[in-house]
């Protein structure tokens, strides 16, 4: 696998895992159910232990489509930039699920702990939701509503005709390679 096919298969995981964590979290904070919140703390934990290949694959990943036709340059740094804060964000609600882990036997302190989870996931799956549509972006053209401008100066229109004028290229070389 190379980093762009662990990027995709693992980058929606962050995302998921820190709403599901936050669901079962408040679940278990209305229900008193200590398995909940427990299990909730896990998967927060989870989140952001996952967090760290999604981000640690983004560079290997961004080598590989950067010169691809049709991929913008400002995207993909506008992706990376919401990346690096989502890392910092799922990181800091991953510490506070571990420390809900430790504080749970202090009802004081747990209630903060789980207060912070709760609200940091929320901020995390905004942050990570944010960041999966960037990526988006970066290959799928259905998604764009705006006319982006590349780092070249270019709109998504000119770089369409880009394409096309590549395509066209490409099939002169290949039929010139048939005839030959």
């Amino acid at each position: 696998m190379n980093a762009a096919q662990i990027h995709l298969a693992l980058n929606h995981v962050p995302l998921f895992l820190s709403i599901i964590g936050g669901g079962i979290l408040i679940l278990g904070l209305i229900k008193k159910n200590e398995s909940f919140k427990n299990l909730s703390l896990y998967l927060l934990i989870g989140a952001a232990l996952f967090t760290v290949p999604v981000f640690l694959t983004g560079e290997g990943t961004e080598e590989l489509v950067e010169h691809l036709p049709g991929v913008s340059e400002t995207v993909i740094e506008k992706h990376e930039d919401m990346a690096k804060l989502s890392l910092i964000i799922i990181s800091i609600t991953g510490v506070v699920a571990l420390a809900g882990l430790f504080l749970k036997r202090n009802a004081r302190l747990a209630k903060f702990a789980f207060a912070g989870a709760f609200f940091l996931s929320l901020v995390s799956f905004g942050s990570m939701a944010q960041t999966a549509h960037l990526g988006g972006l970066i290959r799928h053209s259905e998604l764009k509503t705006d006319s982006i401008t590349t780092s070249e100066g270019n709109t998504d229109e000119e770089n369409e005709n880009e394409v096309k004028d590549n395509l066209r290229k490409v099939e002169k070389v290949q039929k010139k390679d048939d005839d030959d």
